[in-house]
């Protein structure tokens, strides 16, 4: 009996060692398996981010751009004697409507906004006004008629202007400030027909200044509200009537006015991560 226990006890212990490397076995392979498994899945949440970051979207005012416009204007005016001494005693309004068309360049840089803008215009602006200051006869200088009528008319508007703005994303508020030349026709006209007893038409030089709002209302369009006070040197005429040339006609102005601008170039907006 014992030495058939010595017997079996190797075939025994093969046994179970064959029995443990076969569950080894299962094990080395049941954990490939899942490995290769689970593996993308693994790949696909590293790669996926915890937090979408969101875009911020901004307006981009940079590039050219050219627009029409058209609004009112206001302005005032005086014929002058030789002697500085008002011929209209309190001067008279100049007024009327205008219609052109835009060209221009913004920089943006951040929030600031710099540009360069010009516009020409019709403009049908009239005003008149009979003479009426008492001014003694001698010399240079003249004797206001009441039954003369002093008119000034402006028929054309241009401007040559830097722009300097504030942007907050597609509003655009803007100070600006430059060069103006106007078409102006002076003269007097008798006051009870109303014929023409002489005129004189001149290029008025002068300055510029004022601001607006223009709103970015789609990707290459925008639409501005803009004021301006114009003023213009003084420019007299001889009026051939035998009282001797009116010294100077000042002119001054205030516009009004409404555009669309269209620009071009790249994406106007840009987007932020």
């Amino acid at each position: 009996m014992s030495h058939q226990k010595q017997n079996m006890n190797p075939t025994s212990q093969a046994s179970a060692r064959h029995f443990r490397e076969i569950n080894m076995t299962k094990k080395i392979l049941l954990g490939a398996i899942a490995a290769l498994l689970f593996a993308p899945t693994a790949v696909s949440a590293a790669d996926f981010p915890v937090k979408a970051a969101v875009p911020v979207v901004i307006y981009d005012w940079t590039g050219f751009y050219i627009g029409v416009s058209g609004g009112g204007s206001l302005g005032g005016s005086n014929h002058v004697d030789p002697t500085g001494t008002n011929l209209t005693a309190d001067g008279f309004n100049v007024k009327g409507g205008l219609v052109g068309g835009t060209i221009g360049y913004n920089w943006q840089m951040s929030s600031l906004m710099l540009g360069f803008e010009g516009d020409l215009s019709w403009v049908g602006e009239y005003g008149s006004h009979n003479d009426n200051n008492n001014i003694a006869t001698g010399g240079a200088s003249l004797v206001a008629d009441p039954t003369v009528q002093s008119f000034t008319k402006e028929t054309w508007l241009g401007t040559a202007r830097v722009r300097v703005g504030y942007a907050v994303n597609n509003l655009l508020f803007y100070g600006t400030g430059g060069y103006a030349g106007a078409g102006v026709q002076a003269g007097i006209k008798d006051a009870n027909t109303n014929v023409l007893l002489a005129s004189a038409t001149s290029t008025r030089n002068g300055w510029t200044a004022g601001g607006g709002l223009e709103w970015g209302f789609a990707p290459n369009w925008s639409a501005k509200f803009e004021w301006l006070y114009m003023k213009f040197e003084d420019k007299g005429f001889v009026t051939a009537l035998g009282d001797g040339p009116r010294g100077a006609v000042t002119l001054d102005d205030n516009i009004v006015r409404v555009g669309i601008n269209y620009r071009f170039g790249g994406g106007p907006v840009v987007a932020k991560y």
